[in-house]
């Protein structure tokens, strides 16, 4: 049987597997839902298996339904030297700080090679590219290496923006890729393009088709709800 090893602070618990000199990737649903989308895909084309969740009494109330099955909203996935953080929920603010020092722990406990938080940034015009930024300035250089455009200046929100930090402090690698979103709505297309990054960083073979194809599902029903509307509002009022 394999041994759980809990990580508790305040306002949270880990329970989870050990799992040493791995690469940390954090998933969670800021705007466009990118880190959820790409978290999801990464377990199901990567084959993940869960290791662990974090549970802690200021989550919202909430389940979530995979095949059917209830599972916990905020689960630990792992797979050869890599694990994944994943949320199917914002984490509330209040519980952020003292959540990811218990994240920061696991890794600091587990000798975690770096840490990569996914987020999104807002456009008024998309070119589907990604951009990055890094807790150290060898970090960049990485970054750099892989010809991805740097945030200048801005913030990191969320779960994401403070692992950056508090990992930062633990002298733990970490950087963030920034996908490019219209609005608040779920984008795969958008996280298509993050998946191409992480393939090139990690030298892994994710297939992103499956959100390519998810995309295009979604902008066709869009486009036939707009030309509803226009055709709705072309027709008189009285006949």
């Amino acid at each position: 049987m394999v041994e759980m090893v809990e990580t508790e602070v305040e306002c949270c618990k880990i329970i989870s597997e050990d799992v040493e000199n791995a690469v940390v990737i954090e998933g969670s649903p800021e705007l466009g839902l990118i880190g959820n989308i790409v978290g999801w895909l990464l377990v199901e084309e990567l084959k993940m298996k869960q290791i662990g969740h974090i549970e802690s009494k200021y989550f919202p109330p909430l389940a979530v339904l995979y095949k059917g099955v209830a599972i916990r909203p905020f689960r630990i996935y792992s797979i050869d030297d890599m694990v994944l953080f994943l949320s199917d929920f914002v984490v509330p603010p209040t519980v952020t700080y003292d959540m990811t020092n218990a994240i920061v722990d696991w890794m600091v406990r587990n000798n975690s090679k770096e840490i990569i938080t996914l987020n999104s940034i807002a456009v008024r015009q998309k070119t589907n590219g990604v951009a990055a930024a890094a807790n150290s300035f060898e970090g960049l250089k990485r970054l750099g290496d892989l010809e991805l455009p740097i945030l200048p200046f801005g913030n990191i929100n969320g779960l994401s923006g403070t692992l950056l930090t508090r990992s930062m402090s633990r002298d733990i690698p970490g950087s963030c890729l920034f996908a490019e979103v219209l609005n608040q709505y779920p984008d795969p297309r958008a996280a298509a393009s993050v998946v191409d990054v992480l393939n090139r960083m990690l030298d892994i073979e994710v297939n992103p088709e499956p959100l390519l194809k998810e995309a295009e599902e979604i902008e066709s029903r869009l486009k036939e709800l707009a030309q509803a509307v226009q055709s709705e509002g072309e027709s008189p009022a009285y006949s």
